[in-house]
């Protein structure tokens, strides 16, 4: 059964790819192929939706850490600490209906919380002789919370619905769009929870309602995870084009290396097509890319990372097969590609068969 769960987001998703009409960036890409196809009299072969499926989190239990229980009974400290009301009223609080199935997030600011009443607790106490034993036990809780820190904030990222939908692969690319796109506001958010993580134990986590608030600013935004999409789709589209002009003999087609009429079609191509549409619209993923793949690589090293989540991060940016990194290869080929097939023909800028828009 949970194998055909996984199935349905792929089956919906190929269902609106045929369905309705494919997004700008699709159809510009697409037109771009076309026309690059048939002047080459090549064939090339359309971006495959179900290529999307490594770019999402695999399943929540191979992602969530074990955390030993706490074997000193929290609640036996309550008449203990008559002195330390901050501290009872955080014992208090986790052993409330609430408190016993509160999400990871605000488990991971509990804890920060907790640790800050047992220092103030154990700073209090450290004057009274008779409560030694009552200090070795706040001291005993608060090396375990610490040590168990790494994997509760790691919990409370892999089972936030906010933070797996940003990070997974959405069914529409970035938009088409003559002005610059920006999602700073959800990458700083995911740069402020990687240093969360970076930062702890020294630094103990934020309180619930910071916490709360960049994992709602994850979910507010949907360019993460069309960001995803975009690179995917260019990345195949590219990939495809340089492999027709790569199969393309410059002897055939401007056989005097000179410019031919069908080179000069092609150069048409090159100028209002790919200069003219695609161009831009890679840029605006090179704008949003680098600081989202430079945050990505910052949360993977985090320390205590667990091997699926490490793995699910690493296939989007970090390592050089992963998405990010096969895109600016396909950008660079590509650019190579063309360079080579127009430098034959004399067609390049600074050629004497090279015709811009401005020159008619």
């Amino acid at each position: 059964m949970s194998a055909l769960l996984r199935l349905i987001p792929f089956a919906l998703l190929l269902a609106l790819y045929g369905c309705q009409r494919p997004p700008e960036a699709q159809r510009q890409m697409d037109n771009y192929l076309d026309r690059v196809g048939r002047v080459l009299q090549q064939d090339w072969q359309s971006f495959q939706p179900e290529t999307l499926a490594p770019y999402r989190f695999g399943p929540r239990r191979e992602r969530v850490l074990s955390i030993a229980p706490l074997r000193i009974g929290l609640l036996d400290l309550i008449v203990d600490t008559n002195d330390c009301r901050e501290l009872q009223q955080r014992i208090s609080e986790r052993n409330t209906v609430l408190g016993k199935v509160m999400p990871w997030s605000h488990r991971l600011a509990y804890d920060g919380e907790l640790l800050r009443a047992l220092q103030q607790c154990t700073t209090l106490l450290a004057k009274q002789d008779d409560k030694e034993a009552l200090r070795e036990q706040l001291a005993a809780i608060a090396a375990s919370k610490t040590n168990s820190l790494p994997a509760t904030y790691w919990n409370a990222l892999n089972t936030s619905e906010e933070f797996e939908q940003y990070l997974r692969f959405a069914d529409q690319p970035l938009p088409v769009s003559a002005n610059p796109l920006t999602d700073q506001t959800a990458i700083d958010a995911l740069s402020d929870l990687a240093r969360v993580g970076a930062n702890l134990p020294h630094a103990l986590p934020p309180d619930r309602t910071t916490l709360d608030a960049l994992f709602r600013t994850l979910q507010r935004s949907q360019q993460g995870s069309q960001l995803i999409t975009s690179l995917a789709q260019t990345t195949h589209g590219l990939q495809q084009a340089t492999q027709m002009l790569q199969a393309t003999e410059a002897r055939l087609l401007c056989p005097l290396q000179a410019p031919s009429a069908r080179s000069k079609i092609l150069l048409n191509v090159f100028v209002l097509f790919y200069a003219g549409e695609i161009q831009p619209y890679l840029a605006q993923l090179q704008r949003r890319g680098q600081p989202w793949a430079a945050t990505i690589a910052e949360l993977r090293a985090v320390p205590g990372i667990p091997p699926a989540t490490a793995e699910a991060l690493e296939r989007l940016a970090v390592t050089e097969s992963s998405l990010w990194a096969r895109y600016q290869a396909a950008v660079a080929e590509h650019t190579q590609a063309w360079q080579d097939l127009l430098g034959a023909c004399q067609s390049q800028p600074g050629q004497s068969g090279w015709q811009g828009p401005a020159d008619g």
